[in-house]
């Protein structure tokens, strides 16, 4: 399914020919008719902070080259300084082989520049910052790069043939994805994936002849019956959709691609602007449109019926693992988006830029440093799925929340926000799983969370700072029995420093109204509770400052 989606995704773009495929190159070998180096340009760029390479569309490299024997593989019109500057000897001679054998005969221009260049001794480049033997080069004749786009008809057609050739050659099958006669591939080109340490890896593999045995297969014999054309239209399409910034997503040490049928743009745009909302208010007439589509109207600048796919690759040794595969109708995914982020609503603690918490907030908020690359290996996908299939949330998200809480960290709105959603879709809960504070809520543990945001505002205005949050918070959130009793005692001498007390010994007096007299304190919290309890202190903290703005706006008037 993931290849059959792939493929018709490369025929759907069509921007890359069968045995060509989009390579990126860092200098250019200027040469004359003669094969004379005549200068080494640089084709790098400054974009920021970074160095951008120049992209053209060249031979393919196939699934790459490995082992003690690899000097003995060379690439076609382009490749690293070893084989195209003659910096390694072994490499330039398998450099030079497949160069003249592949332009033998050929009488062009670039063909005859080539070839007179490999004829020659290795000349040395007199710019020895541009001597490196692991950038790439491509070949420039009198001004035109030899590429796909500028160079000769005949020097394509060479290329192509001898594709033909090994094509010809090698076994015939009927090919699983596109049902048609083609020859069996054995290596799968490489796709490369953020993470991989070798740079890129294949998405189809073998490489443990045990594995398979019990299936007939040996370790020479194809990963799976699919056709050189499939292959290469399937690694073509994953390749192309990694590299553009509008069709993949970053979520912890993730990746996750996304694309709809058909090219569809105005789709693919409309997703890209959900799932990864920008911290200014320009997302607003997103939102609104997300609403109405959500409902079930349509929205005539939108397919919402076409097929949308995402597919989220993790990085692994000698194969990358697939965390998901997801197809839907673009209005299923637009309203399940929109669902979990009606969850995420909460009263803003006006510290978060974003009206919408993108996943990766999330997925920081997890972790010591915040930083989503930090989070649990397998919680980037898992809470992927979740946003967008609508499944329920995974019960380590949560806990992971608790833990960070627990261990000190403040409570944002975004810790506020995803524990209020775990509680709505995986509970049902609506109680406390409000916007704003719910006044009128019994829940013993939402009830505690208030009572204990009373509690340390009463001594804040007392004392001018507030201890128990970092003395008392986390016992109070699991072990409520063991502290409320001692906080209360404590209270009394904070109240006893104010000379106005009365608002906090009516609001804690109706707070402890709301609870039985036999056990208005549990001696344990399970975590589902301790979620409770923590959405009714962030609401009760954030109702205290509302109305702190809204006496200061008074003042000021």
């Amino acid at each position: 399914m993931i290849i059959r989606a792939l493929v018709n995704r490369y025929e759907d773009a069509k921007s890359v020919p069968p045995g060509w495929q989009e390579r990126e190159a860092s200098y250019a070998l200027n040469i004359d008719e003669s094969g004379q180096l005549l200068d080494i340009i640089s084709l790098e760029t400054i974009e920021g902070k970074r160095r951008v390479k120049r992209k053209f569309i060249l031979p393919t490299v196939g699934s790459g080259r490995s082992g003690s024997q690899a000097y003995k593989t060379a690439y076609f019109l382009c490749d690293d300084g070893g084989y195209i500057l003659g910096l390694n000897p072994k490499k330039f001679e398998s450099s030079r082989k497949i160069h003249l054998s592949l332009l033998k005969g050929i009488n062009t221009p670039a063909a005859n520049a080539i070839r007179s260049y490999f004829s020659k001794p290795v000349q040395t480049p007199q710019d020895a910052e541009k001597s490196d033997e692991t950038a790439k080069y491509i070949f420039q004749v009198n001004g035109r790069f030899v590429d796909y786009k500028d160079t000769d008809e005949e020097i394509r057609k060479a290329w192509e043939d001898l594709q033909n050739a090994r094509t010809n050659q090698d076994q015939q099958i009927r090919c699983l994805v596109t049902g048609e006669h083609d020859t069996v591939i054995k290596l799968h080109d490489k796709v490369a994936l953020r993470g991989v340490t070798m740079g890129a890896q294949p998405l189809i593999s073998m490489n443990d002849q045990m594995s398979f045995r019990s299936y007939g297969k040996r370790k020479d014999d194809p990963p799976a019956e699919i056709g050189q054309a499939a292959a290469f239209a399937y690694a073509s399409a994953l390749n192309a959709l990694l590299k553009d910034e509008k069709h993949r997503q970053f979520i912890g040490n993730d990746t996750m691609v996304f694309w709809a049928e058909n090219g569809g743009t105005a789709e693919e745009e409309l997703f890209i602007n959900v799932f990864a909302p920008p911290k200014s208010e320009a997302n607003a007439e997103v939102t609104a449109l997300c609403k109405r589509i959500a409902k079930g109207e349509r929205v005539s600048e939108y397919r919402i019926d076409c097929k949308f796919y995402l597919l989220c690759l993790s990085p692994n040794s000698g194969r990358m693992s697939v965390r998901f595969f997801h197809q839907c109708a673009f209005g299923n995914l637009i309203r399940n988006i929109q669902m979990h982020y009606d969850r995420l609503d909460i009263t803003p603690d006006n510290r978060t830029p974003f009206t919408n918490l993108p996943a990766w907030l999330i997925l920081s908020e997890t972790t010591i440093k915040n930083s989503a690359s930090d989070a649990a290996p397998l919680l980037g996908g898992q809470l992927l799925r979740c946003i967008l299939t609508g499944a329920n949330y995974p019960l380590t998200l949560m806990q992971a929340m608790l833990i960070r809480i627990r261990a000190g960290a403040e409570i944002t709105q975004t810790k506020a926000a995803v524990i209020k959603a775990v509680l709505i879709k995986n509970l049902n809960e609506r109680e406390v799983c409000t916007v704003a504070l719910n006044e009128q809520s019994a829940n013993k543990p939402y009830v505690l969370g208030r009572l204990f945001s009373c509690l340390e505002r009463l001594q804040e205005s007392a004392n001018g700072t507030a201890t128990i949050r970092e003395r008392y918070f986390t016992s109070a959130c699991a072990n409520p029995g063991s502290v409320f009793p001692t906080l209360l005692k404590l209270s009394v001498h904070h109240t006893a420093k104010l000379d106005n007390a009365v608002f906090f010994e009516k609001l804690k007096g109706e707070l402890l109204s709301r609870l039985d007299v036999e056990t208005p304190f549990p001696a344990a919290f399970n975590l589902d509770n301790q979620g409770r309890f923590i959405l009714g202190y962030y609401h009760q903290r954030q109702n205290f400052f509302a109305k702190k703005v809204k006496e200061e706006k008074q003042s000021d008037e």
